[in-house]
């Protein structure tokens, strides 16, 4: 309740004042228009929440070093980038790690697949683990040219950086592809009107 308060009143505070927040709000978590990653300044390019039967699962923030509409650019652009993903609903962190993997399956092909599966299978050896998913936990998948992509859970990172650059265009897919999780999550991440569609 005093947290809420303080929210609140701080909310106020910028409102009386004309003071423009440097956040957003979804799901209840306030995701900063600007961070750092690295020594890397990105800009939050858009936001949105997976949803199942209209339950909230996730909410999902795009961080990119230059701000697009476009899933192509998203992925062209040069230098670091973060998915931050706060869980919204209690999972099966087994389950969770399976659905990204069959997205990632549904938006690009077999070739492509077999390319990366040696960091995919990386990525779910140090992420076995963990259990279960709690709400207010933080995953940040970031992406560190000439390092590779780093995974931190609630701030922790999870084993070593994979490199290749392939393998984090491939986890973008899972909300930027062309088969993406839900629609309205691909036009949240792009900052898409509802009626928009990208060319």
């Amino acid at each position: 309740m005093k947290q809420n308060s303080s929210k609140l009143m701080e909310d106020i505070k910028k409102f009386l004042t004309g003071k423009k927040t440097d956040y957003v709000e979804i799901g209840g978590h306030r995701f900063a228009e600007n961070i750092k990653v690295g020594q890397n300044a990105l800009v939050l390019n858009g936001t949105g929440v997976r949803t199942q039967s209209d339950k909230p699962i996730y909410a999902v923030a795009l961080y990119l070093p230059a701000k697009t509409h476009r899933q192509d650019t998203s992925r062209a652009l040069l230098g670091a980038r973060r998915v931050q993903i706060v869980i919204l609903q209690p999972l099966n962190a087994e389950d969770f790690i399976s659905s990204m993997r069959e997205a990632i399956a549904e938006n690009n092909d077999e070739t492509y697949q077999d390319f990366i599966e040696n960091e995919l299978q990386q990525i779910e050896e140090f992420m076995k683990d963990l259990t279960n998913l709690e709400p207010g936990d933080v995953a940040d998948v970031d992406w560190l040219p000439s390092r590779g992509t780093f995974v931190y859970y609630n701030g922790q990172l999870m084993g070593n950086p994979v490199r290749g650059k392939a393998l984090y265009d491939a986890v973008l897919s899972i909300w930027l592809g062309d088969h993406a999780l839900e629609e309205g999550l691909r036009e949240g991440l792009l900052s898409l009107p509802k009626e928009e569609k990208e060319n």
